[in-house]
């Protein structure tokens, strides 16, 4: 972690905005392990690996109390990804499909070399490369703890050090507001367990953008081919769950915060949508 990120969290609970660090900075002014404690509310939070652990409490510990049906399923997810992070990267289809997924989100979000961009819902890095190569910092957000160990490493072998990465859930981010000149999300908003929640995720993407900046978001479409295949709602394997967007209930959800510009459905499995917080 980067000495120059505190002055980007906040405590993704109480919201406080003073997260005092412990432990031992190398000559880069990187810490790899130690703490960082809200002064607000108390609470202190890892720092793992130069991984930066800021989940809100519900998602913290296992043992934590579980009170809503959505704090079960992200719990569920979470468990699924960390299991299933070594194989995600050698899902050929995916990789497949990134060659022409990866271009055509670039082309939406207008990025530039010194922008600084969040990614929400990084997983294992399967963009991250891409986009860290095209702007002056990024900052990957993911609640998965062994999706984000593969990512570092990813990052690390390919000699990249412009790029932070927090564990975080994308409805409760550790971010202080108006950051971010560019955010993006790929493939995540339809893996975000109820409805409440998703409108939770796009108020938090608007608030981490910059007045004037681009977020561009892509979710699965829910159109003939699904129809005909697919349910809209429901589970893959390994228990995580999914729900295929109609582009007018895309169009919708993140109407609510954010100007939508475009909407793209021609890569067919998922919508890509460009759209810019008001000034």
């Amino acid at each position: 972690m980067r000495e120059s990120l505190l002055e980007m969290l906040r405590c993704p609970d109480c919201g406080g905005e003073s997260l005092a660090p412990s432990g031992s900075w190398d000559a880069s002014r990187r810490l790899s392990d130690g703490v960082l404690h809200c002064s607000a509310c108390g609470r202190n939070f890892p720092v793992t690996g130069g991984i930066a652990r800021l989940l809100p409490v519900a998602l913290a510990a296992e043992d934590a109390p579980a009170e809503a049906t959505e704090t079960e399923r992200k719990r569920s997810e979470m468990r699924a990804r960390d299991d299933q992070a070594e194989d995600y990267d050698r899902m050929w289809y995916l990789n497949l499909f990134g060659l022409v997924e990866v271009p055509a989100t670039l082309a939406m979000m207008s990025l530039a070399p010194q922008h600084t961009l969040l990614e929400a819902g990084c997983g294992t890095g399967r963009m991250s490369r891409e986009f860290a190569a095209r702007c002056e910092r990024l900052v990957c957000v993911d609640f998965s703890w062994e999706s984000l160990r593969r990512c570092s490493a990813k990052l690390a072998d390919a000699g990249i050090t412009n790029v932070d990465l927090v564990q975080a859930d994308i409805t409760h981010l550790p971010l202080r507001g108006s950051l971010f000149d560019r955010v993006v999300s790929c493939q995540v908003l339809e893996h975000v367990p109820t409805a409440e929640s998703r409108q939770a995720a796009v108020a938090e993407l608007t608030r981490a953008v910059k007045a004037g900046g681009r977020v561009t978001v892509s979710a699965y479409q829910y159109n003939v081919l699904s129809r005909l295949f697919g349910k809209k709602e429901g589970e893959h394997d390994g228990g995580i769950y999914f729900y295929r967007f109609a582009r007018a209930e895309l169009r919708d959800l993140l109407s609510q915060s954010l100007r939508v510009e475009h909407i793209t459905g021609a890569l067919m499995y998922h919508y890509i949508a460009e759209c810019r917080k008001e000034a």
